[in-house]
Parts: C-alpha cells; sequence; structure tokens
C-alpha cells in the first residue's frame, strides 16, 4: 500500500467525533465514557445525596491507605470538590485526551490516563510519610490523570496551543512547564493546596516521561523478558523468517512514516533513520528476487 493508503494520511473525523466500536457506554470513546462516569458519580452524589458517604469511603486519605485501603488510590479520581472542580477537569480532559486517544488507541489512553492519577495519589501519600501533610488529609479529583495528559502532550505536540480555562491560547510545552514551575513553588512554600500540587505535579511528570521515553522502555522489557523458558521455540524455515521481515518491516516503516506526518522528517533520530534505511534495502532486494514491485 502507498504512504496515502495509512490510516493517519487519510482524512478522517476529528477524534472527538470518532466513535470507537467495543467501549461500555453505546460506542462511545474512552475520553467520552470517562467523562460520563464522572458526571454522573458526581449528579447522583449531589441529588440523592451521598456524596459524604461517597466520600467516607473513595477519597483519598494517606492514614486510611496505609492501613490497607488501596483502593483509595483509583477511587478518588472520580470524586471532586465541587460543580466547578468537575467541569474544569473535564473540559480539560476532552481538550487533551481526544487527540492522545486516537493516537494511542483505547486501551492503552486509558492505562496512561489511570496510571498517571495513580502517580498523583502516590504522591500525596509520600508527603504524609514523609510528615509534609497531615495523614487524615482529604484528596479528591481527576486531576492527576488530567496533568499526566497535559504532559504527555507537552512531549507529543509541544508547539500546538491550548486555551487555558478555555479563554488564553498557548503553547502546551509553555503550559506545561508553567504549571510544573508553580506546582514546584506552591509546595515548597506549602501553600494553599500544596498536597493537590503535589498529585498534580507526579501526574504531569508521569505524563511526559511516558510519552518521552515509557514506550521504549515497555518495550524493551518485553523483549528482555523473551519466550517462557518451559515453551520451546519452534524451528522456522527461511520462507517463514522472510515473511515474518517483511510483516516486521511494514509495521516499522508504518510507525516511522506517521510520526513523520504528525511531527516532520527534522523529528527522526539517527537510529529511526537507520532502521528504515535498512527496512528499504530489505524491500529493494525482496523485490529484485522476485522481479516486481510493491509499495510498503
Amino acid at each position: 500500500m502507498s504512504w496515502y493508503d495509512r490510516d493517519y494520511a487519510r482524512p478522517h473525523t476529528h477524534p472527538s467525533r470518532t466513535i470507537i466500536p467495543g467501549l461500555p457506554l453505546f460506542g462511545a470513546s474512552v475520553v467520552t465514557t470517562l467523562i460520563i462516569v464522572n458526571v454522573v458519580i458526581h449528579v447522583l452524589g449531589v441529588l440523592l445525596p451521598i456524596q459524604g458517604v461517597l466520600y467516607d469511603v473513595g477519597a483519598l486519605v494517606p492514614d486510611s491507605v496505609l492501613h490497607g485501603q488501596v483502593w483509595r488510590l483509583v477511587t478518588a479520581q472520580y470524586l471532586h470538590a465541587g460543580t466547578m472542580h468537575l467541569l474544569l477537569n473535564m473540559l480539560a480532559l476532552h481538550l487533551l485526551g481526544t487527540q492522545l486517544e486516537y493516537l494511542w488507541g483505547r486501551q492503552r489512553f486509558f492505562a496512561i490516563y489511570a496510571l498517571a492519577g495513580l502517580a498523583g495519589s502516590l504522591g500525596i501519600v509520600l508527603l504524609a510519610v514523609m510528615g509534609a501533610i497531615a495523614p487524615d488529609t482529604v484528596a479528591v479529583g481527576a486531576s492527576g490523570c488530567i496533568l499526566g495528559l497535559l504532559g504527555a502532550a507537552a512531549v507529543l505536540f509541544p508547539t500546538q496551543s491550548i486555551y487555558v480555562y478555555g479563554i488564553f491560547p498557548i503553547r502546551i510545552r509553555t503550559a506545561a512547564m508553567i504549571f510544573a514551575g508553580l506546582y514546584v513553588l506552591n509546595i515548597v512554600g506549602r501553600g494553599a493546596n500544596y498536597g493537590g500540587d503535589a498529585a498534580h505535579l507526579a501526574g504531569l511528570a508521569f505524563g511526559a516521561w511516558w510519552a518521552w521515553a515509557g514506550q521504549r522502555w515497555w518495550d524493551g522489557w518485553a523483549a528482555r523478558r523473551g519466550p517462557p523458558a518451559s515453551r520451546p521455540r519452534r524451528r522456522t524455515s527461511p520462507f517463514t523468517r522472510r515473511v515474518q521481515q517483511r510483516a516486521d518491516d511494514a509495521r516499522l516503516v508504518d510507525a516511522i512514516l506517521e510520526k513523520v506526518h504528525r511531527e516532520g522528517m527534522h523529528r527522526l533520530t539517527r537510529a529511526e533513520r537507520r532502521a528504515l534505511d535498512a527496512a528499504t534495502e530489505r524491500q529493494r532486494q525482496a523485490e529484485a528476487r522476485a522481479g516486481r514491485t510493491d509499495r510498503l
């Protein structure tokens, strides 16, 4: 297939309007599903009213976590301290999450979103263990998750603009650096909500790390694990190896061309350029042997 046949080179609808099948809420995207879940929990808590019960059971309280109630590290991400807190977080989730979900796919997006929130929760627990905040501090909100998305977007789309509070345009990388600086200053000065800012900073750092090196680390870790010792390796024929190499090259070229389409040729690393040259040379040799020309 030609470059213009690739999924990322075709005209497509905006990711926020793309329907991804197989998700729990009637085919909605993960971003839409998360927004619905957060809004429903908040509305139910206000109307029934069971907000106090939800806080008692699910809010992040470091002392409770250290005594075994580890579910609070996750459930606190779906509780919010008021309607405005919820609306700002969900707006940011929509603005940042739709493009990242389109890039990563629904499973990886949700995993990174949840892990960023977990990193934020652990940041608060760590401050409590260090004695920097009271162990009975109560924290709620998806801000750690959202800042994780901001950190990832700052690495992947540094020059793209976002609107702070829906009003002020600013480049994503600049916004991430400003927020990180403000969080550090507030934590050092122990200002208002500095425990929450510790969660924000931890989520931001995790998201940036994942976008910068997380996938390479995961791929390397998976490769080091290798096949299970109890599972003997099957011998493959030269033909099978050539077919597998061709499939691997196709995936490699797809990934590199997608990066070129998204970020430009100048963003390719030396390793990526060498890998592309090697795949191209193998394709040329295969075409010469077959006496014909196919396009990857």
